[in-house]
């Protein structure tokens, strides 16, 4: 059985050059997918989330321990991610979206 509790594990703020910053999502679930991690990667990849302030996007997964990590993208343009705000809003409305997404693509790996 699958564990299906997504918990996020960390947020980072990368502001890199001047007109954009990213934000990483990172989260994790108390499962290994094994063999299913590379289908379940492939159904993520096709997951992204468009806003007119921000695009989001699964990047991608790895296995540690007895976790399985996730990384999300959300990509901000000048001066979109000065609104702090408005970077809190969406980063909440991309961790439902990812999390509703995600919980629908293990349902087929059960």
């Amino acid at each position: 059985m699958v564990n299906k509790n997504l918990n996020l594990e960390h947020t980072e703020l990368v502001k890199d050059v001047p007109f954009e910053a990213r934000v990483f999502l990172y989260f994790s679930i108390e499962n290994k997918f094994g063999e299913d991690l590379t289908r379940l990667h492939e159904n993520l990849k096709v997951w992204n989330f468009e806003h007119s302030d921000a695009k989001a996007y699964y990047s991608k997964a790895v296995e540690r321990d007895n976790k399985t990590y996730f990384a999300v993208t959300i990509e901000f343009d000048y001066p979109t991610y000065l609104d702090e705000k408005v970077v809190n809003g969406l980063i909440e409305e991309t961790k439902q979206n990812f999390t509703d997404f995600f919980h629908q693509k293990i349902e087929g790996i059960q």
